[in-house]
């Protein structure tokens, strides 16, 4: 599961946590989060949820940052020198079928997105491995993941699907239009993804958004769940 929980979950932090509980997953990643008085409810929710094992950022409190928790024991460490390691965020799970590779991430807007998208492309090895890419990307396809042209690295993005990655939620959903965030204007964007390699995309049984959560105020994004065999 991942989900951007927006600033840290404030007075939302009760929906929040009761939303995490109902879903129940097994691997969790959440942007946006932020130490602070709300934390301590977001630390108890994992452990009752048994996602014992975890990196949760070490930051001054108000700075947005990624946690990742998990049923299963990892190793994290950040995507490379010269990025924000709040931001982008590589943990190896060592899941019950093997390995796996999370690089899960809130990137940035605009240019300052580039050079984690660039990152990424350079990762070939990763490409013949079960891994995943996931989180809140703020980027895609305009007029397919957007109803504005206002994406600004889509060449970038492209050229990991290009490399071997799939948009396994494009692929399974092929020309529908499902937006994960929606602007003050109205205008939605399909801002959430999950990049999976295809040793990886051959053991996804469902990948969908959770909207309730963002229809309900929970958040200004709906929840991304994705379901391995």
């Amino acid at each position: 599961m991942s989900w951007n929980i927006l600033q840290g979950g404030g007075k939302r932090i009760q929906g929040i946590v009761d939303a995490l509980e109902a879903l129940e997953p097994a691997v969790l990643t959440l942007q946006e989060y932020r130490h602070g008085r709300q934390s301590g409810h977001v630390i108890d929710a994992l452990d009752r949820l048994s996602l014992v094992h975890r990196h949760i950022p070490a930051y001054k409190p108000g700075k947005n940052s990624v946690l990742i928790a998990s049923r299963y024991p990892l190793v994290v460490e950040p995507w490379q020198d010269g990025l924000d390691a709040a931001l982008a965020i590589r943990a190896s799970i060592d899941a019950p079928r093997g390995p796996l590779d999370v690089l899960a991430a809130h990137l940035p807007h605009k240019r300052e997105q580039r050079p984690y998208l660039e990152f990424l492309a350079d990762q070939r090895a990763l490409v013949d491995t079960p891994a995943m890419i996931i989180g809140d990307l703020n980027c895609g396809i305009p007029f397919e993941d957007s109803d504005t042209r206002t994406f600004e690295n889509t060449h970038v993005f492209q050229s990991l699907l290009k490399r071997g990655w799939t948009d396994i939620w494009r692929s399974r959903h092929h020309s529908a239009r499902e937006f994960s965030w929606i602007s003050h204007r109205g205008n939605g964007y399909r801002y959430d993804h999950c990049l999976c390699t295809a040793s990886l995309d051959a053991r996804v049984r469902s990948v969908h958004y959770e909207h309730a959560l963002r229809e309900s105020g929970l958040s200004d994004h709906s929840a991304l769940l994705v379901e391995l065999d």
